[in-house]
């Protein structure tokens, strides 16, 4: 995983470039580099977690990638080449189709649409630029288009990359696949689109037993293409987590849990649990928060996140502090069980939505899967690549999901004598492998479960922001952004 950015439309592109990339350093530590053609840049800051390949590469045209190809070895030896690298594996394949004569975004929907993986990638060829960005969009990215006094076109894995570029960056769309000109002298203007966009099956699955057998199968799966040596899981002790942790452990039985929280908070309690029974209590390393060490966070959480929001401040800190931790310990890698609530109906607004009809429930998941990104992933992927740890989310791994979409809604959200089971269906796929005290336990939201809004509470609070006045936590976070000169 690494930060990607580029430039079209000035001829000191390389330059506006480097200072994008240095805005990105903390996505990749381990190499930079940039490729100029006419009036475009585009650039790389590497982490090294897949083989060691020197970004952008180069041939017929030129790639940076954010992100990873799980199935490239597969993909690799049907196409009949030797690589240890995910990216010049897709270049490759992309390179392959420009080579046959197919347009540039007609190569790189074709390659893509062949891939199991996250990723956002910028392709340049001829005076042709293809941006793309996996189904999920659990790799961020953001562009923006200038005036005539500004350049036409730029893009970067975060925002604050593109402060100052003539117009307010915008998240480019989940598994969008764009087409601009970049013919120097012309407007960089959109001259094609596609959409690799998951969709439901036609054929849903109804029955229990099916449903369970191939969801498992798909997850194991899903958690094996994921692990790396230098893999650690944010663990909460949730049936998310834990489902992860048992299967990552018929992998790796050695793989760190890692769990934070203040020292009587529910959440600690909840890991050091769950760990022991799945017996993984030796695995499990604990972070005890202080109310110091998240007061000294939130600067770094709200510029990591670009956002003041409550929300998403609340929930960035633990998870921002866990791959801290784990990167501290010398992981590159962190598992998380995001995506789970969206696709089995985890969500408490899911219980009405089903009392409308399953069909209702089923539109709502199909909604919240297509606004994902830019509720939850943007936001972790930016607090955990702060610390230069790459994010993983196996329930959004693109088999999970078509699995997940094919089973049907009342295997989701189920009632029964009143009260409402929520995701019965991951429930019953991890039924072998989590005892019933964890397997049916309702979790507490991470903010609430780790003690950090309680402390966002007290801070704001002693800040002077009065709760009876309304927003406090709001107001103290923008606060806090203004005193830093974020200018968010």
């Amino acid at each position: 995983m690494c930060g990607i950015a580029g430039m079209f439309g000035t001829p000191d592109s390389d330059k506006e470039v480097k200072k994008m990339l240095a805005a990105l350093g903390h996505r990749g530590p381990d190499a930079c580099g940039i490729h100029t053609e006419g009036d475009l840049s585009i650039g790389n800051t590497l982490l090294k977690i897949t083989g060691d390949m020197p970004q952008p590469l180069t041939g017929t045209g030129s790639l940076v990638l954010n992100g990873e190809i799980y199935n490239f070895r597969e993909l690799a030896s049907e196409i009949g080449i030797n690589t240890d690298s995910d990216t010049e594996l897709l270049f490759t394949l992309i390179e392959n189709g420009v080579k046959k004569d197919i347009t540039p975004i007609n190569a790189v929907f074709s390659a893509l649409s062949k891939v199991n993986g996250d990723y956002a990638l910028a392709y340049a060829c001829g005076t042709e630029l293809v941006l793309a960005r996996d189904p999920s969009g659990v790799k961020p990215l953001f562009y923006c288009s200038g005036n005539m006094e500004k350049p036409e076109l730029a893009f970067a894995s975060e925002k604050k990359a593109l402060s100052g570029r003539g117009r307010e960056a915008k998240p480019f769309p989940q598994g969008g696949v764009i087409g601009f000109n970049t013919e120097t002298g012309k407007t960089a203007q959109k001259i094609a689109e596609k959409s690799l966009k998951i969709k439901s099956p036609e054929k849903r699955i109804s029955a229990e037993k099916e449903a369970v057998i191939y969801l498992k199968a798909a997850l194991e799966n899903a958690v094996k293409l994921r692990l790396t040596p230098s893999s650690g899981i944010a663990f909460s002790g949730g049936i998310d987590s834990t489902f992860l942790a048992a299967l990552a452990k018929q992998i790796d039985p050695h793989i760190t849990l890692y769990a934070v929280g203040l020292p009587d908070s529910h959440d600690i309690a909840q890991a050091e649990y769950a760990a022991e029974a799945i017996d993984m209590k030796r695995n499990l390393k604990v972070h005890f928060l202080s109310p110091e060490e998240i007061e000294a966070a939130v600067p770094r959480v709200i510029y990591a996140a670009e956002s003041t929001d409550p929300m998403k401040v609340s929930i960035g800190l633990p998870l921002y502090i866990v791959a801290k931790t784990a990167r501290e310990d010398g992981k590159r890698v962190l598992l998380t069980g995001q995506g789970a609530d969206e696709l089995f109906g985890g969500y408490s607004r899911h219980e009405g939505f089903f009392e409308q009809g399953p069909e209702v429930l089923d539109k709502e998941i199909h909604s919240d899967l297509e606004n994902i990104s830019t509720i939850n992933l943007e936001r972790d992927d930016m607090v955990t690549m702060a610390n230069s740890v790459e994010l993983r989310v196996p329930f959004l791994d693109k088999e999970v999901i078509k699995t997940g979409l094919a089973i049907s809604p009342e295997l989701k959200v189920v009632k029964k004598d009143g009260s409402y089971t929520r995701k019965y269906i991951l429930r019953k796929a991890a039924d072998d492998l989590l005892p019933p005290k964890i397997l049916w336990k309702e979790k507490k939201a991470m903010q609430y479960g780790t003690g950090v809004q309680k402390v966002l509470d007290e801070l704001a609070r002693e800040s002077g922001f009065s709760k009876k006045q309304g927003n406090h936590i709001e107001k103290y976070l923008k606060h806090i952004a203004l005193e830093n000169g974020f200018g968010l």
